[in-house]
């Protein structure tokens, strides 16, 4: 019972950031995301497995690695779920999601190993953009009506 009223809940038609409950469930993913990223940091540092030794050969490439895919996946992808009906659609696939969440996190998990900086860069760049893009939908939505 409990579970079926948690998908309910949390099942949509179509993802429109416009609207407060969407804008809310997008929030709490970029927060349940921030909450994987730390638990995956502390799993993987814990068992000692990657050290910050030696550092990357390159730093502006060990910074590209993070930023580039971190903006990708944070901001690009609710940008085409909002923007083009075809993501929309392909979003509400639960196949589909878990291959979305699964390259999300499985390129942080590279990065770590990579060097871990670079998964910390990918990790704040992730959730920044992430932010930033559900707040300029929303509020800009907001500005619009408002001005309407």
């Amino acid at each position: 019972m409990a579970l079926q009223t948690a998908r309910q809940m949390f099942s949509v038609d179509s993802v429109d950031f416009t609207e407060t409950r969407m804008f809310l469930l997008g929030s709490v993913q970029a927060v349940l995301t921030a909450i994987l990223f730390g638990l995956i940091f502390f799993l993987v540092a814990a068992t000692r497995i990657v050290t910050l030794e030696p550092a990357p050969e390159s730093a502006i490439l060990s910074i590209l690695l993070g930023v580039v895919p971190a903006v990708v996946f944070g901001a690009g992808l609710p940008y085409l779920v909002q923007r083009r009906e075809y993501f929309n659609r392909l979003n509400n696939s639960v196949p589909a999601r878990a291959v979305i969440t699964s390259v999300t996190l499985g390129t942080y998990v590279g990065l770590f190993f990579y060097h871990p900086a670079t998964s910390l860069i990918y990790a704040v760049v992730y959730l920044l953009s992430r932010i930033v893009i559900l707040v300029g939908i929303y509020g800009g939505s907001r500005i619009k009506a408002r001005l309407a």
